[in-house]
């Protein structure tokens, strides 16, 4: 790999998400996840803030979502327009550094689900099926390195977790059939 190939893969975040991933930045990317984090605090729709910054109808989602092919990135003074109406009273910018990979098409996917799920119930199990999807493919990974003897160690304590928990479950019930108030 020359010296080149490998600046470029560095500035570029690994994997593809659709047509536009390769020419989106990771800084980009954080940029617009801490502004749908505040569009999301300050409950508002997508629609209400393409007005509020002056931007065509639609316009935010297809920038949050730049790696899918039918999304934009935008350009710095339209960026600049959607922070001055999610930030009307100003903001500070801090750039610290952070321990992991590079934010990427996916990534985003994730943090996006993760800061909207709160709010909806729908959105929280959506996140769980992505992270449960993401932690099944890890271990299956894992799984493939693994001596016999420590798979079935895994799986000992797997049964007695789930005997615990089904204990559990049946002691709550038990406990709340007998408080709860008859009509």
């Amino acid at each position: 790999m020359s010296i080149e190939e490998i600046v470029e893969h560095r500035r570029r975040s690994p994997g593809k998400s659709g047509t536009n991933a390769d020419r989106v930045m990771p800084f980009y990317r954080a940029i617009m996840l801490e502004l749908e984090r505040r569009r999301l605090s300050l409950e508002l729709p997508m629609d209400a803030v393409a007005d509020r910054a002056g931007v065509a109808d639609r316009y935010f989602s297809k920038a949050l979502h730049a790696d899918s092919p039918s999304g934009r990135q935008a350009r710095w003074d339209t960026l600049q327009d959607i922070v001055d109406a999610l930030f009307p009273e100003g903001y500070d910018v801090e750039i610290r550094p952070k321990a992991g990979l590079r934010l990427g098409p996916q990534d985003l996917r994730c943090k996006i689900l993760l800061a909207a799920a709160p709010t909806d119930k729908k959105l929280q199990r959506e996140v769980m099926r992505v992270l449960g999807k993401k932690g099944g493919e890890a271990r299956r990974e894992k799984y493939k390195t693994m001596s016999r003897e420590e798979r079935q160690r895994i799986a000992k304590k797997a049964r007695k977790t789930r005997r615990k928990n089904r204990a559990l479950r049946a002691q709550l019930q038990r406990r709340s059939a007998t408080t709860a108030p008859r009509l």
